[in-house]
């Protein structure tokens, strides 16, 4: 299975390999338990946030749709990290529902770019 870090931490069980928001998760060779994939796929109870998510392999699909409840779990870092990855300007979203709402459109500004256009 594949899952992708939704908020950055450093893995204690993957001798201190820090995970940054949308990486993969694990890296290299490292097996983690699924005892250690349930801790991290659940609101830890300390940082009030969930560390990894289950994602779907996809074919053919070169990026992943987020959708509000996806990005609402990130922190305000790896939002804005998403933001400039879209090729957006954070400093246009002063708060979470702005840059959700930013996110969502850039998204969907990308994928009608990527749309093979009709033949004539």
């Amino acid at each position: 299975m594949i899952y992708k870090v939704m908020n950055g931490f450093k893995d204690i069980d993957d001798h201190g390999t820090i995970y940054k928001p949308g990486e993969k998760y694990p890296k290299g060779d490292y097996k983690p338990s699924q005892k250690r994939i349930a801790e991290l796929s659940k609101e830890h109870p300390k940082y009030k946030r969930v560390f990894i998510e289950e994602v779907e392999e996809k074919s053919n699909e070169s990026i992943e749709r987020l959708t509000a409840t996806d990005i609402k779990k990130m922190n305000k870092a790896p939002q804005e990290e998403l933001i400039v990855n879209l090729n957006g300007d954070p400093s246009e979203a002063s708060n979470e529902e702005e840059r959700i709402a930013l996110i969502l459109d850039l998204q969907k500004q990308l994928e009608e770019n990527e749309k093979p256009s009709p033949e004539k």
